[in-house]
């Protein structure tokens, strides 16, 4: 399920990896959670951010979503989105 307006719009500015564009938003749980999202559809905006970085092939981009996406979701010990 993908995130409708009134649950974008919910999420504070530090749910997202650039605040200023309000682009690539990767909430945490309580952010999440106050804005109505459900963990799963949470995890897939994160995978969905990387994804996207991805695709705009700019290392910048990638490596900072990257690295908020790391910080916010679980990981599997030994395991971490590469940079």
């Amino acid at each position: 399920m993908r995130l409708t307006a009134s649950q974008r719009a919910k999420l504070p500015p530090s749910a997202f990896v650039y605040p200023s564009r309000r682009a690539y938003p990767v909430p945490t749980k309580a952010q999440a959670a106050k804005a109505g999202i459900s963990e799963a559809q949470r995890l897939r905006m994160h995978r969905s951010a990387l994804s996207r970085a991805a695709q705009r092939q700019t290392s910048g981009t990638y490596a900072t979503v990257a690295r908020k996406v790391n910080a916010r979701s679980p990981v599997t010990p030994g395991r971490s989105v590469r940079r």
